[in-house]
């Protein structure tokens, strides 16, 4: 007798932390770019690019010539030998948009692009622009809010700021030189700042001090004061003393206050680090700082030989994260010149990063070589327990201070980027589920996280090659088209790379045209493990959201084998009525379709779905009979679209989007079993709502 189990909700996530046959029976050995979401497991969503990281003023180009290499003219463009340039906007010659270049044989009025053949592109119509583009790394997206409600989106890197110009819907620099020395670590920390009295600002630093000549420290963005460049801010502590930087900037209790200082002694011509410290503002006045006048500022050293690593505001306190220790900053009520006091939480090791924790409702989560840990300002607990060595084997502990944490409001959910044993680069996120705390993985190469608002809402006329958006709608499902609609001025998650890029996250199918491959692994199931028999795995029906082009790998796997004994395609289209499996679609004029027996007949209207590398040609055709197996496609000129690789099937309905169960054969006979599914593809959605395995129990008992 057969005995199906049904797998849903899915709520755990990945569970490594037990035996496979001791795991939750939702939870999976693997679950890579996947998430949980509201029970269901789903396919991460791909980025599209939303800008480049420019220090100069981008040039208007009036020609592109057809050679080799191509000439540029871009009257003044200020641009030496040798630079990496950025060409954005082109009209016509579209296959320069958004690439980098170098620049070569450089005039005051044109340059060569280096190594690059324009000779078969198409030619130049109109418009354009060059830019110098230094591709730093990023290391801080963060927006500006204003007194009036606007917002303005700053990106950073490890040199300069810039800021997004929502009219012209690109990057603009601020500042005419560095203001910065950053290494790969000097990540951007910043605090908006309102008051009534009028200031609103972005204190921003990157954990440097001041160099007394022009870099590092910390520095303001103020439109009231410049649209166009950023101010240093060295406050004034003493007749003798100078604040020349810190690490972390809050906003509390009306004040303004620094952890982690650098100070300027004018008497000993020296910057001191104060690694225990809190220094505050006066209440509401962020420019004044004097700590011999009671009431105008001052600080308070916590108790401690150890450094201030990170920290996070939770309602009026901040949790501090020391080197082996966490403790509150909060608010001292007993003494009006000392506003702060100290208090010590434990002596855990929770943090080892600057960028390693986030701000929840209740607590403040540190990501550290120990674990990952919650803290409410009275104790830190460990929130990893099916993941409990993630940190200590996966994470690459030489790079750990590269370890940025994010949390993507909109989705519910909280990003750990993070570089991988092995790895000096972070090539990967641990995912956490708000809802469910499920944790998954990402494949996904970024530096930083933060929030932007696009502030633009695109029109079909804007998905031209000249906005680097060209598609055509049949290349296009729904996610694709929603992907880029904004309400305005709406925030946006992004991410930064290693090479100067902004994308937006989690909105297309692809990575910047790139496929995405999903897997996932079941724990081991056995529903008669108790009885200590072995069973058979007859099938198992996957519950998911049908698609229209998805393909999904299903391997099955017995014991403890490491080769499956099965493998299955399949496709997730709805019942459809269907006719036959394509075998192959030529690139011939009419395009002919081999699908066997097909019995279809001149002027049968039929659809094609599932069709992988002529992947344009799904749709609505009618045909013409050829004979018994094959058939045209009326129209249709079968070398406007990429070679056929394989799949697809003939229907005679059109696809619907539902929920539908899907039956994959398995077969195998043992004591445990488990299923791995894959995908790999563009635009290829996947979402599971639940597995339904059906087991019949076998007479050899796994207890001797």
């Amino acid at each position: 007798m057969t005995q199906p189990v049904l797998i849903a909700p899915f709520k755990t996530g990945i569970d490594t932390d037990v035996s496979p046959w001791l795991a939750p029976i939702d939870s999976f050995e693997e679950l890579n770019n996947f998430h949980v979401h509201h029970g269901f497991i789903e396919k991460r969503g791909g980025f599209r690019l939303f800008g480049f990281m420019v220090h100069n003023p981008a040039t208007t180009i009036t020609a592109i010539t057809e050679a080799n290499p191509g000439v540029v003219t871009a009257n003044g463009h200020g641009i030496t030998n040798g630079q990496k340039v950025l060409i954005t906007n082109v009209g016509g010659m579209t296959e320069l948009n958004n690439r980098t270049f170098t620049a070569a044989n450089v005039a005051p009025n044109t340059l060569e692009l280096s190594g690059e053949n324009t000779s078969a592109f198409t030619s130049y119509t109109t418009g354009g622009r060059v830019a110098l583009f230094d591709a730093n790394r990023m290391m801080g997206l963060h927006i500006y809010y204003a007194s009036d409600g606007s917002k303005t989106f700053l990106a950073f890197d490890t040199k300069r700021a810039a800021f997004y110009n929502r009219i012209s819907d690109r990057f603009d620099p601020l500042d005419t030189a560095d203001i910065m020395s950053g290494s790969d670590t000097d990540y951007i920390w910043t605090e908006n700042w309102q008051s009534t009295g009028g200031t609103n600002r972005m204190y921003f630093t990157n954990g440097k001090a001041f160099d007394n000549v022009s870099l590092d420290g910390i520095r303001f963005y103020d439109p009231l004061v410049s649209t166009t460049i950023t101010t240093g801010f060295r406050p004034t502590l003493s007749s003798t003393r100078t604040l020349y930087g810190s690490k972390l900037i809050f906003s509390i209790r009306q004040r303004l206050v620094v952890l982690h200082t650098f100070e300027f002694d004018s008497a000993t011509a020296s910057t001191k680090t104060f690694p225990q410290r809190a220094r505050f503002s006066q209440v509401q006045s962020p420019s004044i700082w004097n700590d011999v006048i009671p009431g105008q500022g001052g600080f308070v050293d916590a108790p401690t030989g150890q450094q201030i690593i990170s920290a996070r505001p939770l309602q009026d306190i901040i949790i501090v994260f020391f080197t082996n220790s966490v403790w509150t900053l909060r608010p001292n009520t007993g003494d009006p010149a000392k506003p702060f006091r100290w208090d010590k939480i434990n002596d855990f090791r929770a943090c080892d990063g600057k960028m390693a924790t986030s701000q929840f409702d209740r607590y403040i989560v540190g990501f550290g070589v120990r674990g990952i840990t919650a803290t409410d300002g009275v104790e830190t607990r460990r929130i990893d327990e099916r993941i409990h060595d993630f940190t200590s084997d996966e994470v690459d502990t030489t790079n750990f201070q590269k370890v940025f944490c994010a949390r993507d409001f909109n989705n519910q959910r909280f990003w750990t980027l993070y570089p991988p044993s092995g790895s000096t680069e972070s090539t990967k996120a641990l995912i956490f589920d708000d809802e469910s705390s499920a944790y998954s993985q990402y494949d996904i190469a970024m530096n930083v996280l933060g929030l932007a608002n696009q502030g633009y809402d695109y029109k079909l006329s804007d998905f031209t090659a000249e906005n680097g958006l060209d598609f055509k709608l049949s290349d296009m499902n729904e996610e694709t088209l929603q992907s880029y609609f904004w309400q305005d001025d709406a925030e946006v998650f992004v991410g930064g790379t290693t090479g100067g890029v902004v994308h937006t996250l989690q909105t297309t199918g692809t990575d910047n045209e790139t496929d995405i491959s999903c897997n996932l692994t079941t724990n081991a199931w056995n529903p008669f493990q108790k009885e200590g028999k072995e069973c058979q795995l007859n099938y198992v029906d996957l519950l998911v959201q049908t698609e229209s082009t998805t393909r999904i790998t299903v391997q099955f796997f017995k014991d403890s084998d490491t080769a499956p004994y099965v493998t299955r395609q399949s496709d997730i289209l709805p019942p459809l009525d269907y006719v036959a499996s394509v075998a192959n679609i030529s690139d011939a004029n009419p395009a002919v379709v081999e699908a066997s027996n097909h019995g279809l007949s001149t002027g049968d209207i039929i659809y094609i779905y599932g069709v992988q590398g002529k992947i344009g040609i799904n749709g609505e055709y009618t045909i013409t009979l050829v004979d018994a197996n094959n058939f045209s496609l009326d129209g249709i000129d079968g070398s406007l679209f990429s070679t056929y690789t394989t799949g697809g099937q003939v229907v005679r309905k059109k696809f619907y989007r539902t929920i539908s169960w899907k039956r994959i054969i398995a077969g195998g006979i043992g004591f445990q079993h488990t299923m791995k599914i894959s995908n790999e593809g563009s635009n290829q959605p996947l979402r599971i709502e639940a597995f339904k395995p059906s087991f019949k129990a076998r007479g050899k008992r796994t207890i001797n």
